[in-house]
């Protein structure tokens, strides 16, 4: 049974019972089969009745309408609904609202997302109608649709009625005051300001404030002088802008004009017997129209009567010369100005003017610029400028160096009182120096001067010298150019070639000093060439005009050193001497050698030619008669002066001989080394020498070779030996006698073998090892002895001690039993 009604198996619905149980089908069942449903049991014994309630869940119906329209406004709308009545068992979870303009039919999404049942729908069009709808959605799905009645997107309020028609006033020539009433109506919402438009006749309106103004009247600037202008006023509230107001009157834009006011700080500036010169300030205000110009009025002393000047036409500068004055009365000023209105208010001048010649000596005043040294360049102008005074004006002369300036193609003299100048184009190096301006007038005179400084390159190198020359190098000097061009000389540059070179090549381009090494190559010519530099730049060049050769300097050589005579005989003279110390530059020396008898005055040449050697023997001498001679040096530079030697007896000399070993002490030499002994030699006549060692004759000796001069005796032993060493003999012999020599000779070698080596002292590990010393210990002190063993039955031998100083030793660390050999 379900809402009293009994159900039977019929339709949708399908009872099956059988003898334990019952059941109830409902097929394609709806959410109207929702609701209790009774099943009642019966027999003889009674009846049971039970409830079973079933629920069908479903989408939710549509929302409770109608669809409330909230709030209206032109760009959006609040609407509101009711949750639906039937939630299709399960409940609401999300709105879904949709919106579409009447003329279109596809929706557009609003919300997917609403628990809420108010939306307030933005970005709405003016003027549009729109039809909202609204579904629910449960967990099922989403139910169907409610739909709103069609609603146009508008204000609720409307515009402000135009504001009353504009009044304008205060008007000049870039502004006017422009003034209105409120509108009629605000539209339901407060006017929040005012906007202000104006045009020219026939032309588009412009905007004049930038923000609304809340005020009922706004000073419009920014106007043009002589235009014509008009203007509106719109009114502004929440909805937007009224009608434009009723046009203005049109205005013109034009300055309030009036009288200008009086000049300010009229005075006198100069006066002379028959004028006043009058100089004054324009006015502060014009009137509102531009001065044309000023009227000057005179009245003279004693009266009161202002007579106009300026008859015809206005002043326009602010200065004007009184003409027509009387010497000697006085008078009085006064300045008007005048625009298109008329004449203004004059101002008087604060004192009275005696018309009289102003005297005053001249005074010159030079530019700041040319009161220290005025420089340019060669080929710029010169510009010397000043002021003068003085009256009556004074004649104004320039002069240099004594030379009273005048006007020339190059020279130009400007006379503009005050303004004075003098003017040279293209100047010359020789444009420089001091210039004289003298001013005279009846009351005195003035002077001034400018120092003008023209800068050049520097001139030539004065006294180009080469001196110094040598193989390999020369000096180079000058003297500083007369000129230096009017600037410091920064640096020198000198240059050489050779003449067959058209190059130049720099020696030294920033020499500071006026003096320069060169170096050359030995035999080559070369000319030079220097020049000065400034910071304007480089002078001319000076060259040598002849070149130089780089060659030692050949001079006169010096006097022959140690002139002797080496040796005299029955008719001959040994002269000897050595080279000059200084040779004059030249290797190539030759020698003159001359003689003269004691009582003779003449000296004679005892050669022909040249002497190359640095000795001479001089012949064809008469015996025991007395001579002098002399020697000088010859060079390609000249002869030196002569050296000459005593006098000596030409006869022939005897001498016993004499042998002067070149050997102290002892001569030791190494086995193998040669034998080098050396002897001085003299005598005469000269002396037969002979070499000995233990009386034996060396001079047969193979190894041994004997070398005898006039002047020495030489021998060379080759190979020498330990046997080698001893005494050495020479012995010098000729007519007037003998001389003996020694030389003592120790050959070092290895030492000789040791004697009687005998073995003492045996022990289990020990023994004593003694011997005597080497008869022949090789020529020095033994140092050491080595010790060796071995053991015979191994045959093989060991060093036990290798600087063993005494004749014995003890040998331990021997093995017992073992038999053993010494050396």
């Amino acid at each position: 049974v379900t809402d009293n009604t009994e159900i039977k198996s019929e339709g949708n619905y399908k009872i099956d019972t059988d003898n334990y149980s019952t059941v109830l089908t409902i097929k394609s069942c709806t959410r109207k089969d929702t609701g209790e449903y009774l099943l009642t049991v019966s027999n003889l014994a009674g009846s049971k009745t039970v409830a079973v309630h079933l629920t069908v869940l479903d989408v939710p119906g549509p929302p409770n309408g109608p669809i409330d329209i909230v709030e209206v406004a032109a760009d959006h709308m609040v609407i509101a609904w009711r949750p639906p009545k039937d939630d299709g068992g399960s409940p609401v979870i999300n709105y879904i609202v949709e919106k579409r303009e009447s003329k279109k039919e596809t929706w557009g999404m609003v919300c997917s997302s609403l628990s809420q049942t108010r939306l307030k729908i933005p970005r709405l069009q003016k003027g549009a109608e729109y039809i909202f709808r609204v579904r629910a959605e449960n967990k099922i799905g989403i139910g169907p649709p409610l739909d709103s009645q069609p609603t146009v997107a508008k204000s609720m309020f409307e515009p402000p009625s135009p504001p009353g028609k504009p009044t304008v006033h205060d008007i000049t020539e870039n502004a006017a005051t422009v003034n209105w009433t409120i509108p009629k109506s605000d539209g339901g919402s407060p006017i929040t300001g005012y906007i202000l438009e104006r045009r020219e006749i026939s032309g588009k309106w412009i905007r004049v404030n930038k923000s609304p103004v809340l005020d009922l009247k706004f000073r419009a600037t920014g106007l043009y002088e002589g235009n014509t202008y008009e203007f509106r006023v719109f009114a502004e509230n929440s909805v937007g802008l009224s009608k434009p107001s009723p046009v203005s009157d049109p205005i013109k834009a034009t300055r309030p004009i009036s009288p200008p006011g009086p000049p300010i700080n009229p005075k006198l500036k100069d006066k002379t017997r028959e004028t006043a010169e009058l100089v004054w300030t324009k006015p502060l205000k014009d009137g509102g129209s531009p001065i044309l110009g000023y009227v000057v009025e005179c009245q003279k002393s004693g009266t009161t009567q202002w007579n106009r000047i300026n008859k015809d036409e206005l002043i326009r500068p602010c200065a004007f010369t009184v003409p027509g004055l009387i010497e000697g009365n006085e008078y009085r000023f006064r300045i008007k100005a005048a625009n298109i209105v008329g004449e203004g208010e004059p101002r008087e001048l604060p004192e009275t003017v005696l018309a009289k010649d102003i005297l005053t000596p001249p005074e010159l005043e030079l530019d700041v610029t040319c009161r220290d040294v005025i420089t340019v360049r060669v080929g710029q102008t010169i510009k010397i400028l000043g002021k003068v005074k003085g009256r009556p004006e004074p004649d104004i002369t320039w002069s240099k160096d004594g030379k009273i300036l005048t006007k020339d193609k190059r020279t130009d003299i400007i006379q503009e009182v005050p303004r004075i100048e003098l003017q040279i184009k293209s100047a010359t190096r020789a444009d420089h120096g001091k210039y004289i301006i003298s001013a005279k007038n009846s009351s005195g005179h003035a002077q001034a001067s400018a120092i003008v400084n023209v800068l050049d390159r520097p001139g030539p190198c004065r006294n180009l010298k080469v001196s110094y020359v040598t193989k390999d190098s020369c000096m180079i000097a000058f003297e500083n150019p007369e000129d230096n061009g009017g600037s410091e000389i920064t640096n020198y540059i000198v240059e050489y070639r050779q003449p067959n070179q058209r190059g130049w090549s720099i020696v030294s381009s920033d020499l500071t000093k006026r003096m320069v090494k060169a170096h050359l190559i030995e035999n080559h010519e070369y000319f030079f060439r220097v020049c000065a530099e400034n910071k304007v730049g480089t002078g001319p060049v000076v060259e040598t005009k002849t070149p130089i050769l780089a060659i030692n300097p050949i001079d006169r050589p010096g006097e022959p050193e140690n002139l002797h005579i080496a040796e005299t005989g029955k008719t001959f003279v040994h002269l000897k001497w050595r080279r000059p110390d200084y040779d004059g530059g030249s290797p190539n020396l030759s020698y003159h050698v001359e003689r003269k008898l004691k009582d003779s005055d003449e000296w004679e040449r005892v050669h022909k030619g040249s002497i190359k050697e640095t000795q001479y023997m001089v012949d064809k001498c008469v015996e025991n008669k007395i001579y002098q001679f002399r020697v000088q040096t010859k060079n390609e530079g000249g002869e030196s002066d002569w050296v000459k030697t005593s006098e000596v007896v030409v006869k022939e000399e005897v001498q016993k001989p004499v042998l002067e070993l070149k050997l102290t002490g002892v001569l030791t030499v190494k086995a193998g080394d040669p034998i080098k002994i050396e002897a001085g030699l003299k005598g005469k006549p000269q002396p037969e020498v002979s070499w000995s060692k233990d009386t034996e004759d060396l001079s047969k000796s193979p190894r041994v070779k004997i070398e005898t001069t006039s002047h020495s005796s030489k021998l060379l032993l080759e190979k020498s030996r330990r046997t080698d060493g001893g005494k050495y003999v020479i012995t010098a012999t000729n007519p007037v006698g003998s001389f003996v020599a020694y030389a003592t000779v120790n050959v070092l070698d290895k030492p000789g073998p040791v004697r009687n080596l005998k073995v003492s002292d045996m022990s289990t590990d020990r023994c004593k090892v003694s011997w005597d010393p080497p008869e022949d210990d090789g020529g020095c002190e033994i140092q050491n002895y080595i010790v060796e063993k071995c053991e015979s039955k191994r045959m093989v031998w060991t060093t036990y001690s290798s600087s063993v100083i005494m004749d014995s030793v003890q040998v331990s660390h021997l093995i017992e039993g073992n038999e053993y050999i010494f050396r």
